[in-house]
């Protein structure tokens, strides 16, 4: 009787992550799901954690530090999160794995941040560009997983993630901020929207969810964009949820960062909501 799959999960407590857990129990219904409990920055404590979990076969990590002002208000906690805490995560794995034939697969899940703004579809050959202080952190924690990775022959999917929202956002990020903007506005004054005309692949975080374990489940190794594949503008995502036509006003200038999601498909078969 084959033993059911171990999977590590890190970031299980996020939005992304509670929607990851679920995906997992509809496309891996027999998988032992391990959650992290140890702060990925405190090495000590993820090893612990790790060497408790045991022998695994598969590592979903998905814990990071996303809100972009967060991180360049503090870029030294988004370094130490998002490149250290992968490079912790992955000397632990390295320590519990001593005498385990074949190392746990990874798939590390990154950020269209990576790339700069460009005004056509961006393809994974495109080069890493990145503008933000977050979108660095996210490349640092890329290379390093993919030379860590290398070195021990440890199998490595990169998933590029773009634009997700979700109903149970909170903070800065983009769609609860129009929402509360929304719950106040009137249908007779102008609505005041920086970068209405830039483009982006708005993906609902449990589609989101759904590519990546599919991804993590699959046997891809390499780098691969997500989305939806759908272009939107920042304008037409703000209408959707308005409950009135927008008198909209343009501010700022406009960029776009919309993914070509063609390998995406390929890898899954199918085109992907």
């Amino acid at each position: 009787m084959s033993q059911p799959l171990r999977i590590f999960l890190t970031g299980s407590g996020g939005i992304l992550g509670r929607h990851v857990s679920t995906a997992l129990l509809a496309h891996a219904p027999g998988a032992q799901v391990l959650r992290n409990t140890a702060d990925l920055t405190d090495l000590a404590a993820t090893t612990r954690v790790v060497q408790r979990a045991g022998p695994l076969d598969l590592v979903i990590h998905l814990a990071a530090l996303v809100p972009v002002d967060e991180v360049c208000a503090d870029p030294a906690r988004g370094y130490a999160v998002n490149a250290g805490g992968t490079i912790n995560l992955l000397a632990a794995l390295a320590a519990a794995e001593v005498g385990q034939a074949t190392p746990a697969r990874l798939l590390h899940c990154s950020s269209g941040h990576v790339y700069a703004a460009q005004d056509r579809p961006i393809s994974e050959e495109d080069p890493t560009d990145p503008v933000s202080v977050y979108g660095k952190t996210k490349l640092m924690g890329e290379q390093a997983a993919r030379d860590i990775c290398a070195q021990v022959g440890r199998a490595l999917c990169v998933a590029r993630l773009f634009s997700i929202h979700d109903p149970a956002q909170e903070g800065n990020y983009l769609r609860p901020s129009l929402e509360r903007r929304l719950a106040k506005a009137s249908p007779e004054t102008e609505f005041e929207l920086y970068g209405a005309g830039s483009l982006r692949d708005f993906l609902t975080a449990e589609a989101a969810a759904q590519q990546l374990v599919r991804l993590a489940l699959s046997s891809f190794e390499g780098v691969v964009n997500l989305g939806s594949g759908r272009a939107q503008t920042v304008a037409e995502f703000a209408q959707s949820f308005a409950p009135f036509p927008l008198k909209i006003k343009a501010m700022g200038t406009d960029n776009n960062l919309v993914p070509d999601v063609s390998l995406l498909h390929d890898i899954l078969g199918e085109a992907n909501d």
